[in-house]
């Protein structure tokens, strides 16, 4: 149950008196140089503006006098001279005036009892024909007393002010930091006092009206801590309940696991063992605790391979080279050897630095070593078997490698049959076209004669497989614009066809490839030819559309005539009877096989045709 700290501070408080004296006597310190400060430039500032009010002064008599006194001490003018010297009296801080002569003190006015090192002297002179004549000096002497006067009384009303200021702003500070700071620092000093570990549920209140000051965080920074402590101290006494019901825990561990524990003492040079640990040498642990020099006896237990390596780590560990040991040791048990799990601790070290009290731990696992004998032996055998499995599976491997080379090398007879059928298929189109020459030549020497026409036709044939032959071989890469090359095309057809129609053009701003320039262009041309040839020659200019499209890695131009054709055309297309249609299959192939392309004529249901040239974007010469 919280409770809160009511107890009021003394005003006697010595800590109290001592903050409040410090924090009245740095604030008076520190106003006090700061006041010093600010009125020394104040005084600094007055007397500067003073002096430059003399000077201001000499400058106004020197610029409305001297000229004036000058013209009247040359005309004699005794009343005039007075009145003038009376007119310079009246200016600030002027104490007294006169004229000298060669003869002497000529007139003065003011007071001479007061002295002054302060002078100024003005020569009077008449200027006549361009001549001066010297008449006399005009001294005048300046009085400071009067200002430093006025600055002294200016600086005492300034200190007197700021120290009454200052002060009074002082305990104000004072009185403001006593409520605030210094009676809340008391109640938690008051506080403190009383906190202790048995009275965590004491809660530090301030009661103050704002909550959101420093002291304020420093409390909820302080019950935080009380809260934090109480949390610390429930944890510490769950951790040895913990602890507690854990080494409970571990004693039946300990006995349930039949782990031999036992401790040496070198004092006593006596064992000291629960019932496992004498179990395991098949005695009772009054016969064990009874033994002399039991390590000695310990260490003739020890057999095995590395039996005088362990006993000489048990005698570097008595004397104080070794901390532990952890290994596995073969001790003789009666007529049996066991084996055991073997740990040997210093517990517990003299003022000398040798072991005091030595802890033996030792676990039994005698039937662990015997079954990973008998899993040794039976993993031999296994890796024989496996072994031997391992060299029937590499022979297989083998057979298995011979017959993937076997398929490998039937596979590629396969693709060098398919390829020569490609070429075979992609000549077939020559193959015709010499087959209709040969059968036109064997027609005319039958019937002995030929007409001009057909022979003509014949030429043609040749020059256009000549021709076509030459183009094919142009596989120079170049870089140019598609566009550009099917506009030339256009009006190249054309001006061949002397036509005044243009072709309606479907193409893009640019399309820049680097590729068989020379073998496009020449297809290109001869699908134009082999259209105008599906329509006698006579194609409608008006109605033929070019365009190009990008399908992919693939750009396709396509030749569309809208003007209707009877059927069969396709047939015609396949089995061509015309030189242009002969050389239009033969383009086909070229592009099948340089550009992975196609040249395809389709005809529509209303009978138009669609020529279109298709080509790999992406090909390049090799």
């Amino acid at each position: 149950m919280s409770d809160t700290v009511d107890t009021q501070p003394s005003k006697q408080d010595e800590t109290q008196h001592k903050l409040a004296v410090k924090l009245l006597a740095y604030v008076l310190f520190f106003s006090f140089f700061v006041t010093l400060a600010t009125s020394g430039y104040i005084i600094y500032s007055d007397y500067r503006q003073g002096t430059n009010t003399l000077n201001q002064s000499i400058s106004q008599i020197q610029a409305g006098y001297q000229e004036s006194i000058s013209y009247s001490l040359w005309n004699f003018d005794s009343q005039q001279i007075k009145t003038q010297l009376a007119g310079i009296i009246n200016f600030p801080g002027v104490l007294n005036v006169y004229i000298e002569t060669k003869e002497g003190l000529l007139h003065s006015t003011g007071d001479f009892q007061q002295g002054s090192r302060e002078k100024h002297a003005f020569d009077l002179f008449f200027i006549s024909a361009e001549r001066q004549y010297p008449l006399g000096v005009l001294n005048i002497t300046l009085d400071y007393q009067g200002l430093y006067e006025t600055l002294f009384y200016k600086a005492l009303n300034i200190l007197a002010t700021q120290f009454i200021k200052t002060f009074s702003v002082s305990l104000f500070i004072l009185f403001i930091f006593q409520r605030l700071v210094t009676h809340r620092l008391l109640r938690m000093s008051k506080w403190a006092k009383n906190f202790n570990l048995d009275n965590l549920d004491n809660e530090l209140k301030l009661d103050s009206i704002d909550k959101h000051d420093e002291i304020d965080s420093v409390v909820h920074a302080i019950n935080s801590m009380r809260n934090s402590l109480k949390e610390d101290v429930l944890k510490r006494e769950q951790t040895e309940h913990t602890l507690t019901q854990t080494q409970y825990r571990l004693s039946i561990a300990i006995n349930n696991a039949e782990l031999g524990f036992c401790e040496y003492s070198q004092k006593l040079d006596r064992f000291d063992g629960n019932d496992h640990f004498a179990h395991h040498f098949n005695m009772i642990p009054d016969h064990l605790n009874a033994i002399e020099h039991p390590v000695d006896w310990f260490k003739s237990l020890i057999c095995g391979e590395n039996h005088i390596e362990q006993r000489e780590r048990i005698n570097q560990l008595l004397h104080g080279h070794m901390e532990r040991i952890c290994t596995e040791l073969s001790l003789k048990c009666g007529d049996e050897v066991k084996h055991f799990d073997t740990t040997i601790q210093v517990s517990e070290w003299d003022d000398n630095g040798l072991p005091f009290a030595i802890v033996f731990c030792i676990l039994d696992k005698t039937e662990q070593v015997n079954a990973s004998k008998q899993a040794a032996d039976l993993n031999y055998a296994l890796e024989q078997k496996v072994t031997k499995r391992t060299e029937e599976l590499s022979h297989e491997q083998i057979q298995s490698k011979a017959e993937i080379k076997k398929m490998q090398q039937q596979l590629l007879t396969f693709e060098q049959y398919q390829s020569r059928q490609k070429s075979q298929e992609n000549l077939q189109p020559l193959q015709h076209a010499l087959q209709q020459l040969q059968a036109s030549l064997i027609k005319g020497q039958a019937e002995e004669k030929t007409s001009e026409l057909e022979q003509a036709k014949q030429l043609e044939l040749v020059g256009l497989l000549s021709q076509h032959l030459k183009q094919c071989n142009q596989l120079d890469c170049e870089t140019f614009d598609v566009v550009a090359l099917v506009k030339e095309l256009s009006i190249k057809f054309i001006n061949s066809q002397q036509s005044e129609q243009e072709i309606q053009l479907r193409l893009p701003f640019s399309l820049m490839l680097d590729s068989y320039k020379q073998v496009i262009s020449y297809c290109l041309e001869r699908a134009l030819l082999a259209l105008s040839e599906l329509y006698n020659e006579q194609l409608p200019i008006e109605k033929t559309t070019v365009s190009l499209l990008l399908e992919g890695d693939f750009a396709v131009i396509s030749l569309n005539c809208e003007s209707s054709l009877s059927a069969g055309i396709e047939k015609q297309w396949q089995a061509p009877q015309g030189n242009a249609l002969i050389i239009a299959k033969m383009c086909h192939a070229v592009i099948e096989e340089l550009l992975e392309g196609s040249l395809q004529l389709r005809q529509h249901e209303d009978g138009t045709i669609t020529l279109s040239l298709c080509f790999n974007i992406n090909t390049r010469s090799q």
